[in-house]
């Protein structure tokens, strides 16, 4: 993604990317938020290449189950926005403030939001050109076959690719990366290096010494269990998170299998009692699929941009993938760094404010996965426990946000003034904290007014989502259409030219940069 991204914005400059054969993929899946659309458009990758190569489904977001035990709230559904959803946000917004304040009236995210209803009836999230709305959307995948993928149409446009592992980094006397020798003997040198070692962290921790702040303290998990399972008969354009004894399990459907895994706590349940929990959650027995198992620290680097190196991907950080997030973060670093750079060609100044970004950005996002265990309801285990009595990890900022909702103020408005409506807006703090229940219990509510009823018509909104529905097509059919050659439905807008898109996503253009 970094090659292919640089090739483009930064034209006439060479690219060359080691990377090991012997070296595979992590996860058995992957998802994606609609920023990969977007990033694909600007490199001019369409969904009729990548989709049928990778296995790709559709995604119209995340269901969660068995988080919450309050009657009513035993699950929801994170959507990723519509364009006409806004009106709905008010609704939900609207009915939430009654809902906190002690009034009877519905507040359980799910029926305010139109990706939920296309997700609940298996619906492809794309839609006509003549619908006037657009509909965001992510994407379910093979992460090892998209790699394979990426690097295919890298080596088509002059990213000149080694198939080696980096065995040693030199640097000059003032600490900048003057280059790298592979395990084959190679030397390559370079004006600027990006990190994608994963884990190792190779030239960014290792050679160069970023610090590393870990979020342990807020998120208990550190280890995966992963299991493929086969196809489902009918697609879902929907990611599913269940919440476990010692954590979630994941399922997340491709075109050829489904990708299942349990993110856990070490601490709490070993890797084989994960893997039992997880085949008896998934119906399997003992011989059924094969398992694997990952660890992982959940945490970040105090620096992302350090002198001529960047990092990106798990060489800069790691979050558990309760939201799928890992691939919105490796775009946005690479993203703000081409701007950052084509600004300031690599000034102390901008690099600064770049990695002051990406660093919020992760600890926003820590912040909202940490919201999912905190509000949580569950006390079954030890693990749940803990998870509930952990308030000394809740981080000043989201404990600000926690503390206007139980107040019943402005959540907003808080938002806005702690930050964290960068990464998350106000329609997903509103989908988890409704979603999860977090509201009076229902005895102590009173019956609505009139006056209250009246202000959200939630028999409108049904059938507006209704009406709508009828330009999808089934999940099924699309990918269908997609493998024909043909857009996933008849009728489909052809969106913005390339050259729009790269300009839509950078904010502005860039000359040749002449670097290696």
């Amino acid at each position: 993604m970094a090659a292919l991204l640089f090739e483009r914005a930064f034209p006439g400059s060479q690219i060359t990317l080691v990377e090991s054969s012997e070296v595979g993929t992590i996860g058995v899946g992957e998802g994606s938020t609609p920023a990969l659309k977007a990033f694909f458009g600007a490199l001019g990758i369409s969904e009729a290449d990548w989709m049928p190569r990778c296995n790709a489904t559709y995604k119209s977001g995340i269901r969660f189950t068995g988080w919450s035990g309050a009657p009513g709230f035993e699950g929801y559904f994170h959507p990723f926005l519509t364009h006409f959803d806004r009106d709905h946000i008010k609704a939900l917004e609207h009915n939430s403030k009654l809902r906190r304040a002690g009034v009877d009236v519905h507040a359980h995210p799910d029926l305010f939001c139109y990706s939920y209803y296309l997700a609940d009836r298996r619906l492809c999230p794309a839609t006509p050109r003549s619908f006037p709305f657009s509909v965001q959307y992510g994407y379910h995948f093979s992460a090892g076959l998209l790699a394979a993928y990426l690097r295919e149409v890298a080596l088509a446009r002059g990213v000149v690719c080694h198939d080696a592992r980096i065995s040693s980094v030199d640097q000059d006397a003032d600490g900048d990366v003057t280059h790298v020798t592979t395990n084959d003997g190679q030397v390559l040198a370079a004006d600027f290096f990006v990190d994608c070692s994963g884990f190792a962290s190779v030239i960014a921790k290792k050679a160069l010494g970023a610090g590393w702040r870990s979020y342990g303290d807020a998120l208990f998990n550190d280890t995966a269990v992963t299991i493929a399972t086969p196809r489902e008969p009918i697609l879902s354009s929907q990611t599913t998170s269940t919440a476990l004894r010692h954590g979630w399990a994941w399922r997340i459907p491709q075109q050829d299998r489904v990708g299942n895994g349990y993110v856990f706590s070490s601490k709490y349940c070993s890797p084989e009692d994960a893997e039992r929990e997880l085949r008896a959650h998934l119906g399997l027995g003992p011989e059924d699929g094969e398992a694997r198992t990952v660890p992982f620290k959940s945490g970040r680097l105090e620096t992302f941009w350090n002198r001529n190196t960047l990092a990106v991907g798990l060489s800069q950080g790691f979050l558990e993938p309760l939201e799928a997030t890992a691939l919105a973060l490796v775009q946005l670093t690479l993203v703000r760094f081409v701007k950052a750079f084509g600004e300031g060609g690599g000034a102390n100044a901008q690099a600064h404010l770049f990695n002051q970004e990406i660093a919020a950005a992760f600890d926003g996002v820590k912040d909202y996965i940490h919201t999912h265990f905190i509000t949580s309801d569950r006390r079954d285990t030890p693990y749940w426990r803990d998870c509930a009595a952990n308030g000394a990890a809740v981080s000043p900022r989201l404990r600000a946000v926690l503390e206007t909702w139980f107040a019943g103020g402005d959540l907003a408005e808080t938002l806005n003034a702690v930050g964290l409506d960068r990464h998350y807006k106000l329609n997903s703090w509103l989908y988890i904290l409704s979603g999860m229940g977090v509201y009076p219990p229902h005895e102590s509510l009173r019956p609505p007014r009139a006056e209250e009823l009246q202000a959200v018509p939630l028999d409108s909104i049904r059938g507006f989502f209704e009406c709508c529905s009828l330009n999808h097509v089934e999940q099924a059919r699309a990918l269908e259409n997609l493998a024909a050659g043909q857009p996933p439905m008849a009728g489909m807008a052809g969106g913005m030219t390339q050259a729009e898109a790269m300009a839509s996503l950078l904010g502005l253009g860039f000359a040749s940069s002449g670097h290696r």
